[in-house]
């Protein structure tokens, strides 16, 4: 009888410790989150990517639903190199290597290369062309983060006043350590697009496997499912891939 009532004490112990744990600071969780992207020193991927819309521009008429399927190859190495390449159903290869990017149509040789840093100086939206890290998103957003559902969600509201965009919401799910959902919010608070993330495990690190989004508009809705095939990871990508010249 003792021994079982000592135990019923220990058992009673476990479980408010469990329930007395404190939740994770935005900075543990950034960090944990940064374990697993830091594990990637580069990334090869085959795409497949198709997007549904009902989008209708000023002076279109309405056609129904439109769908367009892209096939593509991608490679990434450490935060400023990336090689977009695209092979249906037009052919066109991005290159971005620090603040250089090359946009070229193998088909004719043409190409042209821009100086991303000299556009951001501009304004003209040469910022997106950086890695937006959560750790780099504290320059541009104020961020907090809650405890939901078993995970947590980061909520980013931008510093400077924007027209646009209200808040950004991450949620992180807490036994990968990754954003399995993505929310952007209007000024007015309404969603303006969502991001679904599903992930595998390659050579024992969580990349993504299929990514679904909804952009909606006043214009109409657009759906993005973008597909990763032949994930290689750490394979050694050679810098030349990623030449601007």
């Amino acid at each position: 009888m003792k021994k079982a009532f000592l135990f019923l004490c220990f058992f009673a112990a476990i479980c408010l410790s469990a329930s007395l744990a404190a939740p994770l600071s935005l900075n543990e969780v950034i960090k944990n989150l940064q374990s697993n992207q830091s594990k990637i020193k580069d990334m090869y991927a085959e795409t497949k990517t198709t997007i549904t819309s009902n989008m209708v521009m000023p002076g279109q008429e309405t056609k129904g639903p439109q769908k367009m399927v892209q096939k593509g190859k991608m490679w990434t190495k450490g935060e400023s190199k990336s090689k977009i390449e695209m092979l249906s159903p037009m052919k066109q290869t991005t290159v971005t290597n620090g603040d250089k990017m090359a946009i070229i149509n193998p088909e004719t040789g043409q190409k042209m290369v821009q100086d991303l840093k000299r556009l951001k100086g501009q304004g003209t939206g040469g910022k997106g062309q950086e890695s937006m890290s959560l750790e780099k998103a504290k320059e541009f957003f104020d961020l907090s983060v809650a405890e939901k559902d078993g995970g947590y969600v980061i909520t980013g509201v931008p510093k400077k006043d924007n027209k646009f965009l209200g808040k950004m919401q991450f949620f992180v799910d807490p036994t990968k350590w990754v954003p399995v959902k993505i929310v952007m919010y209007d000024a007015k608070g309404k969603p303006m697009s969502q991001s679904e993330i599903e992930y595998k495990k390659v050579s024992d690190i969580w990349v993504p496997e299929k990514n679904k989004s909804l952009v909606t508009t006043p214009m109409g809705k657009m759906e993005v499912e973008m597909e990763f095939s032949n994930i290689k990871v750490n394979k050694g990508i050679s810098d030349g891939e990623f030449k601007v010249e």
